[in-house]
């Protein structure tokens, strides 16, 4: 029964937390430092697959354009391409992709620039936040505005700027280009209006450059963080102190389940970041700590039956030792790879200092509330209490 009721906690929790998140801001993918894309969908075009998108480029001035566009190659896709006008502005060109030539001018697509656009940065930055009335569809391809894998390609090109207003310009051979997916189910905003404006914006590397709110990525990375660093180096191993301490299963058991829940929602928040950034889910951190946290789900599984097992026999037995030294190493694979984490998002020198001598303390203390509960133990025969 308590396993079965976690579980739905759990699921509630993250179900909650991924509708209210997921769904609040655009998507994006930055192939490079720098250069990103993003796309939402409002809630009145997924709901009739048609109508209005929105759509931001943004890249350094050091690039001559930068584009995007639908499909997963280069012939039939429909292009966004972005430059210089010469004029302390951007030009955004809808074009048709022929296959290895340059995209042509596609005056058919409805395409309007919004406020936001332009030279930010004191200059350094080309952003173009676009409203397109009809891009579901264009010659030779379509986009169904609810596919939780909708393919997307994109090419830029490091040079001089080509301060041009036409937007049928000739742009020079792209120097890279990129493919990938997106989830537009999660792209969905509100209101059918500019979603840009106002919202900190953010690549890769989470480097910002304006104001956000709690949905942007990089609050959702450090909520994360923070939350999962105090799960891993806190709340388990002092819960898991609390045995040898005081030697009431209750205790131990209602706030293991404490922590339990609260890691349920971090990971959610971890992984609402990871979709928005579209970061590479094959990292050591991602993996390892999917692994960690799924394979906790099974622990109060293991202290339930460790619990039976007791009051039944009064004394440990198989299962018991499964459940203490699995959630030790569990525990200590969590801290490790808390660390990994800090590297992933490329904290500062001094913030991972901070964070391996404070894991290390938990360590040290954690080790040795180990110890003193196996003396206790030995020397009182077992220290769980029927009653507590």
């Amino acid at each position: 029964m308590m396993a079965r009721i976690s579980f739905f906690t759990i699921a509630a929790l993250y179900a909650f937390i991924y509708t209210v998140l997921a769904s609040s801001v655009p998507v994006q993918y930055c192939p490079i430092a720098e250069v990103c894309y993003q796309v939402a969908v409002p809630e009145v075009s997924a709901a009739r697959d048609g109508g209005n998108i929105y759509l931001q480029l943004r890249a350094p001035i050091s690039y001559s354009w930068v584009a995007f566009g639908t499909g997963d190659a280069m012939k039939d896709s429909s292009i966004f391409v972005m430059y210089q006008d010469g004029n302390g502005n951007v030009t955004v060109s809808a074009r048709t992709g022929t296959g290895h030539s340059m995209p042509r001018y596609n005056s058919i697509v409805q395409l309007e620039l919004l406020d936001g656009s332009g030279l930010l940065n004191n200059e350094q930055t080309m952003v173009a936040n676009v409203r397109c009335g009809n891009c579901g569809t264009w010659p030779g391809g379509f986009m169904s505005l609810d596919d939780n894998a909708a393919p997307w390609i994109a090419a830029w090109k490091v040079g001089d700027a080509i301060n041009s207003a036409d937007p049928d310009a000739q742009i020079r051979y792209h120097d890279a280009h990129d493919e990938w997916t997106f989830d537009l189910t999660v792209a969905t905003v509100t209101d059918d209006a500019n979603p840009f404006v106002g919202v900190r914006q953010f690549d890769n590397n989470n480097r910002g450059v304006d104001r956000g709110s709690f949905a942007d990525p990089r609050m959702l990375i450090l909520c994360h963080g923070i939350i999962m660093t105090v799960v891993m180096i806190v709340l388990y191993p002092l819960g898991s102190a609390l045995m040898p301490l005081f030697g009431k299963w209750v205790i131990h058991a209602v706030w293991q389940l404490f922590a339990f829940i609260i890691m349920w929602g971090g990971f959610g928040l971890g992984i609402v970041a990871l979709q928005r950034i579209q970061l590479d889910f094959n990292s050591t951190h991602t993996i390892l700590g999917t692994v960690v946290v799924g394979l906790l789900g099974f622990q109060p599984i293991l202290g339930w039956f460790h619990h039976k097992h007791f009051m039944r026999h009064q004394h440990r037995g198989l299962v018991s030792h499964a459940h203490i030294w699995y959630g030790r190493a569990l525990i200590i694979t969590g801290i490790v790879n808390g660390g990994l984490g800090l590297k992933l998002a490329g904290a500062s020198r001094a913030f991972v200092v901070v964070y391996t001598v404070f894991a290390i303390l938990i360590s040290v203390i954690y080790i040795g509330t180990i110890l003193f509960g196996e003396w206790r133990r030995r020397r009182t025969g077992g220290y769980e209490q029927k009653n507590s």
